[in-house]
């Protein structure tokens, strides 16, 4: 699949940005809707995403460029040319939920409680992204047997450009991207769920919608990341994997300390 979506005399679209965008769009629209069940102001998740769109993008460039330090450190001017592609969006969620807290404290608002009313729009957000590594085959799985059999097995065809190095005879891999989108649509789906009966029930404290959904996201990822392809299958776990094992435990320990001390308060 081309990269290029269309282009306008010398500028050319990307499909991966045209994903972002819409990823933006939708996350904001659905954003509107929680704001407006909980009554709220919506200019606050409109003067956070001011800040957060362009936090977000160097954030996940940023990160890029750190996992890659040794290609960035002999050409320092490749940092800046995002056009040629290279973002972490493990850095662009640090980034925005860093935004989110730092505006949130400043304006004497629950971090927690808008976490929960913005979380539904970053999982579906993050849904979005997958499906487009799926589409563009960024995400490549583990290869499949070279004769496949017709046994409905779920199989993603790689070109052979985006094959990796010693398995360009391999045509079917194991569709991870697709994997996770899934995965995350049904955690998009259990966090508006559970952010309409909380409405009218308050079953939940603040900040678990946001926590539960943060934790599902990062086992999602710690679970997949075993069919991912990896040149080094020696490893215990990559780095990924590892960043969504830390994820894990601070969510739980986090909810865990979150409610010992509002039972100790009360």
């Amino acid at each position: 699949m081309d990269f290029v979506a269309f282009s306008w005399e010398s500028v050319n679209v990307y499909w991966y940005g045209m994903a972002i965008g819409i990823a933006v769009i939708a996350g904001l629209a659905i954003c509107r809707v929680n704001v407006w069940l909980y009554k709220e102001n919506f200019d606050t998740v409109v003067k956070i995403m001011v800040w957060a769109i362009p936090s977000s993008i160097i954030g996940a460039r940023l990160v890029y460029v750190l996992q890659n330090m040794e290609y960035f450190a002999g050409s320092l001017a490749d940092i800046f040319c995002l056009w040629q592609g290279g973002l972490s969006v493990y850095g662009a969620l640090l980034a925005f939920f860093a935004v989110c807290i730092v505006y949130l404290r400043r304006q004497r608002l629950s971090v927690l409680y808008w976490l929960d009313l913005i979380m539904p729009s970053v999982v579906f957000g993050l849904m979005i992204l997958q499906l487009v590594n799926f589409m563009m085959q960024f995400s490549v799985g583990m290869p499949l047997g070279i004769d496949l059999p017709n046994d409905h097995t779920p199989a993603e065809y790689i070109e052979y450009k985006f094959r990796p190095s010693g398995f360009e005879g391999y045509l079917y891999f194991q569709p991870v991207a697709f994997y996770q989108a899934v995965v995350h649509f049904c955690i998009f789906i259990l966090t508006v769920l559970l952010t309409f009966v909380n409405k009218f029930f308050k079953l939940l404290n603040n900040g678990t919608i946001f926590l539960l959904a943060l934790f599902l996201v990062a086992l999602s990822r710690f679970t997949l990341g075993f069919l991912y392809f990896s040149v080094d299958r020696d490893v215990l776990l990559y780095p990924v994997q590892w960043i969504a094992l830390v994820v894990m435990i601070l969510s739980i320990l986090f909810y865990i300390g979150k409610n010992f001390y509002r039972a100790k308060r009360f």
